[in-house]
């Protein structure tokens, strides 16, 4: 049978850029089998699931092609603005909504201001690692030098229900030019604990943005052109050293490598820690399994 399904590029207003996501908005129809297979055969960053929940409004379930993970940040954009077009949901009557995933419970929030519509999501309480010093190994990992690293920044891990290691990086040309060795990136975030590497550097394309990032997965597939908890971790980094804390919202631009530029606002409103942004619908269809 066919399965309803859209596609919804995350962190932009245009259409063929932006991250796209999979929302499949009738999962509960869905044999459990079939989950992972279908995220394996789109084959895009994530793809999610949306079921009813009875503890919040909506369950969700994200799966890579190759695994499923507790919690992802452009699927959940993608996934409410896919459900506000087919006015499943109504962004303009209700603005906050819960939904669990196996993370927990997280909040999300849609604000919609001169006919644009944005959506974030609160991120849940940080734990931070100690200061990691092994950076001439991390570099090295990632193709570039240690000089290539700000000398005043830390390298530390974060977890917001996903671990990334952030990497601050003196310069675009630096963090453009970090590699992505699958082996060797795997063995350092098993080594490190971390899930994933999101890169920075304060050197950005477009003047309005604050900082230039990378999210450098260990998985096979493509490089995810802007990830969601990765640019939250990194505004949790940024409380942690007490850096931006009072700037927010911090514009972070990602996906230039890829050539799918994206622009995320990481919020630190009511004294927690949101990141979002608009999104733009580009498949409708359906999935015969």
């Amino acid at each position: 049978m066919g399965h309803p399904f859209m596609v919804v590029n995350s962190f932009t207003g245009r259409e063929g850029v932006g991250n796209p996501a999979a929302i499949f908005y009738d999962a509960h129809l869905i044999d459990e089998a079939y989950l992972q297979p279908i995220a394996k055969q789109l084959n895009l960053v994530e793809t999610v699931f949306v079921y009813p929940s009875k503890v919040a409004d909506f369950h969700f379930r994200y799966f890579s092609p190759t695994e499923e993970i507790p919690v992802a940040g452009h699927p959940t954009v993608a996934a409410f603005l896919a459900l506000d077009e087919l006015q499943r949901i109504d962004g303009k009557k209700k603005e906050n909504y819960r939904i669990e995933t196996r993370a927990g419970i997280r909040q999300v929030r849609m604000v919609e201001k001169d006919e644009e519509t944005k959506v974030y999501m609160k991120q849940a309480e940080p734990v931070y690692s100690s200061v990691i010093q092994e950076r001439e190994k991390i570099a090295q990992t990632l193709g570039i030098t240690e000089g290539d690293l700000l000398p005043d920044y830390p390298i530390l891990s974060v977890d917001l229900g996903l671990q990334h290691l952030i990497v601050p990086v003196q310069s675009l040309a630096a963090l453009l030019s970090i590699k992505r060795d699958i082996a060797s990136l795997g063995n350092l975030c098993e080594h490190l604990g971390a899930k994933e590497v999101q890169a920075f550097t304060f050197e950005t394309i477009h003047p309005h943005a604050d900082v230039h990032t990378r999210n450098i997965c260990p998985r096979e597939g493509i490089e995810d052109p802007a990830c969601g908890m990765g640019n939250a971790a990194l505004g949790a980094y940024f409380q942690q050293i007490d850096r931006f804390v009072g700037r927010f919202p911090i514009i972070a631009e990602q996906g230039e490598v890829v050539d799918m530029p994206c622009e995320m606002e990481i919020d630190g409103k009511e004294n927690a820690l949101w990141i979002g942004g608009m999104g733009k619908v580009v498949i409708q269809g359906e999935y015969f399994v």
